[in-house]
């Protein structure tokens, strides 16, 4: 059965809906919804749906009442990263759906997500907000998680002690799904690299320390292609790692049009793409 493919973004912006298209593109027999606005609805086309935030607020909302801030993100911001997990649950319910994927509206799909083995995704689950297969059950114990860590100052202190020993971080869900992930369901970290690729932490960033790197291009990823597939290069060796998808944060959303699967050359030979330029190359053999 084809897994579902769920983005939420409240606003209206054109790299929501290419980031929509490649994921059907990639996925042709999953459905592909984005949980938005009024204002965004024209960003889901024929082939993708759209449906209203507001139907799937009211745990969210409750949230909102135990939610403290402790960030220098705003304070809607901030709020609605966790909420958009009370949102993503009781969509969930609602449409009897028992398993997704959830994509971060600035991240592109290139690998088709229901042709792998469940298996592949049991340690990746809750690991990446922006990027992430979560079943249902998982998904209610998170919300759970989120609204005891918060009601309750006891916890609510444990998750600021552990936002400190990773780093002296601000409070986020990022924060809270790496606590739920190595503690509350036990799993060792991948740092996205499962099912023989990866599936991107950040562009803008190198793969973390204890992987082995890739090549880099302009302070991000030098990103190859080989026959409309996309890849990086280990660095120092002559090994390519499939890209299942990749994270265009920040000012990296300005690529985005550049990498949709019909965008891209598809030649024999690998080229890469030139971010000062805008242009696949052709790679030096």
């Amino acid at each position: 059965m084809s897994l579902p493919i769920v983005f939420i973004h409240r606003t209206a912006e054109e790299h929501v809906g290419l980031c929509m298209q490649q994921a059907k593109y990639s996925n042709p027999s999953s459905r592909v919804i984005l949980i938005g606005s009024p204002e965004n609805k024209y960003l889901s086309t024929g082939n993708t749906e759209h449906f209203l935030l507001s139907h799937f607020y009211q745990s969210a909302q409750a949230f909102s009442h135990v939610y403290k801030h402790s960030t220098s993100n705003t304070y809607e911001y901030n709020l609605f990263c966790f909420q958009r997990w009370f949102i993503l649950r009781d969509f969930m319910r609602n449409q009897g759906i028992e398993r997704c994927c959830y994509l971060d509206s600035d991240v592109m799909l290139f690998t088709d997500i229901s042709k792998r083995y469940n298996e592949e995704f049991d340690d990746f689950t809750f690991e990446y907000t922006w990027t992430t297969v979560c079943d249902l059950e998982k998904l209610n114990q998170f919300c759970d998680y989120a609204t005891k860590f918060f009601r309750d100052p006891l916890h609510y202190e444990t998750l600021l002690q552990f936002a400190k020993e990773i780093g002296d971080v601000p409070i986020s869900d990022m924060v809270l799904f790496i606590l739920f992930h190595n503690y509350a369901l036990r799993r060792k970290a991948t740092y996205g690299i499962v099912a023989n690729g990866f599936f991107d932490h950040n562009l803008n960033c190198p793969f973390a320390p204890s992987c082995p790197q890739a090549d880099s291009q302009d302070g991000k990823k030098q990103i190859y292609q080989k026959a409309g597939a996309l890849f990086c290069k280990i660095t120092g060796t002559t090994d390519y790692l499939p890209a299942h998808s990749l994270h265009f944060q920040g000012h990296a959303k300005a690529y985005i049009p550049f990498f949709g699967s019909q965008a891209i050359p598809n030649t024999d030979d690998f080229m890469f793409f030139d971010y000062a330029t805008c242009k696949w190359v052709h790679a030096e053999p």
